[in-house]
């Protein structure tokens, strides 16, 4: 049995705080996200133009999707470990929150808690590796990351 999740919306937002809160992550959520900014900041560099025209050359242009294509590649590595490190810790403290993310997941998929809670090993890990996914949890990252700072 395969659960669709809906997409997160606003109010969600406050399950989400209750158990980042729970979780004591904010100092890793600050940290992950400064290494991000001050990585890429230190890699955007002045882009070369020809003296002639005032636009960059076409060796130049190559060169800059390149970069862009190798940070982005980077980026994505960096979301990567912020999510599996993010995963580590919401394993070792998932007796303090196993009640809100089973809440979480009901009201994702329009199942009860009992429900949730009666869902197979498989069925179960596959709902939190697809919450895990969801490309709005990226952007409540982001999002949170800037107010805790």
């Amino acid at each position: 049995m395969t659960l669709e999740m809906r997409e997160l919306k606003g109010d969600d937002i406050f399950t989400l705080l209750g158990i980042v809160g729970k979780l004591g992550i904010k100092d890793e959520f600050i940290q992950l996200f400064e290494q991000n900014v001050e990585s890429n900041a230190d890699k955007i560099a002045a882009i070369p133009q020809d003296h002639k025209k005032k636009e960059p050359t076409k060796a130049e242009l190559k060169r800059i999707e390149e970069e862009k294509a190798r940070l982005e590649q980077e980026a994505q590595r960096r979301g990567m470990e912020a999510i599996a490190g993010l995963m580590q810790k919401l394993l070792l403290n998932i007796n303090k929150i196993k009640p809100d993310i089973n809440s979480l997941l009901a009201d994702l998929t329009g199942k009860n808690e009992e429900e949730i809670k009666n869902l197979g090993l498989k069925e179960y890990s596959g709902l939190i590796v697809q919450f895990f996914k969801k490309p709005e949890l990226r952007d409540f990252f982001s999002s949170i990351a800037s107010l805790l700072q």
